[in-house]
């Protein structure tokens, strides 16, 4: 199963009441027009405010009163788009909604500058959905915290993909993780590449077929980009580990490598 949308499959149907569109741009100035009926989704405002770190993700009862804050409930099919194409909060967006046990959720591949693309219109964003009650559960499996990637220096359950660009890798990165930097998987047009290019990155960047897999990057946004390339490669258990380098760096007792990864 793919977790893309074409901007047409979407386009077929948006006017189901049981689809709700939502807008997960980051970094970028705000804009009320949008894909017809789409909801602002704000990964720092959907997030853990007492973390030290942006964007920490929340725990499941505030998922739960913020999605349905947004007005979309458990048998909804969410489709996440950004307005830069792929780009990355919208990876971000589909793997919490993942995380917290909403399978039914897609993104448009290519977002916004695709669904323009096709003739599609655009007009003003739902600002005042109704809220409806949904219910959320963690799916652990697709998390993992600073202290299980600690441990896994020791136990190698897992290996570790870094996201970031290979100039922030070689200036420090956790030990023995891979660099594969996410921009390499988009295209030109903003959509994610096609899965034998995908593999063929992965390949390129010397990440085996290992049975487990954790993403990385700097706070835990642009990971979700290689999971959402793994997902697409059939690796649908790929975890993010949520405070990424931002949180690994902070603490000074947790070793740090330099330069290119060792053979």
């Amino acid at each position: 199963m793919t977790a893309l949308f074409t901007a047409a499959e979407l386009k077929g149907v948006l006017n189901n009441k049981n689809v709700k569109v939502v807008d997960a741009s980051y970094n970028q100035p705000l804009s009320a027009e949008g894909i017809p009926g789409a909801i602002d989704f704000d990964i720092d405002d959907i997030a853990n405010k007492d973390s030290h770190f942006a964007h920490t993700v929340p725990t499941a009862d505030v998922f739960a009163a913020k999605v349905g804050g947004l007005g979309i409930g458990n048998d909804d099919l969410v489709v996440v788009y950004d307005r830069k194409g792929i780009s990355m909060a919208a990876a971000r967006a589909w793997w919490m909604f993942r995380l917290f046990g909403h399978e039914n959720v897609r993104i448009l591949n290519g977002g916004l500058p695709a669904w323009t693309a096709a003739g599609f219109p655009t007009e003003k964003k739902n600002a005042e959905p109704e809220p409806v009650p949904y219910t959320a559960k963690t799916n652990n499996a697709l998390l993992k915290q600073v202290e299980q990637m600690a441990g896994n220096l020791l136990r190698k359950e897992f290996s570790v993909i870094d996201a970031r660009d290979t100039a922030r890798f070689e200036a420090g990165h956790i030990p023995d993780s891979y660099s594969l930097p996410y921009t390499g998987l988009i295209s030109e047009d903003g959509t994610l590449k096609p899965v034998p290019e995908l593999e063929k990155a992965f390949a390129d960047a010397q990440v085996g077929s290992p049975k487990a897999i954790t993403c990385s990057c700097g706070s835990g946004v642009t990971a979700c980009v290689l999971a959402l390339a793994l997902f697409e490669m059939r690796h649908k258990d790929a975890a993010v580990y949520d405070g990424s380098w931002t949180e690994w760096n902070a603490l000074s007792m947790l070793p740090k490598l330099t330069g290119k990864r060792a053979s």
